[in-house]
């Protein structure tokens, strides 16, 4: 593995499904690196007892959409202007 790939955070992401949606959350609210995030997700998976509405993958992490500043839209600032409080 190259130092660049050991750099990069992986988020396990839990999909929960059913027959009329589905749902993702973030397993643990944490990030790891790829050899972590690996493990953990070989081990939920193996002790994932419900197979059919359960099961786990990897995300990578992107900050690229947090290393710029926010900008707000003027649909954005039109929306906040007619709040009522």
């Amino acid at each position: 593995m190259t130092k660049e790939i050991n750099e990069k955070k992986f988020f396990i992401v839990e999909k929960w499904k059913t027959d009329y949606n589905e749902r993702y959350t973030i397993h643990s609210d944490k990030m790891y690196d790829l050899t972590t995030a690996v493990r953990k997700l070989l081990a939920l998976d193996t002790l994932n007892e419900e197979k059919k509405t359960t099961s786990y993958h990897l995300q990578e992490v992107n900050f690229s959409m947090v290393d710029k500043p926010l900008v707000l839209t003027d649909e954005v600032k039109e929306e906040q202007s007619e709040m009522p409080f």
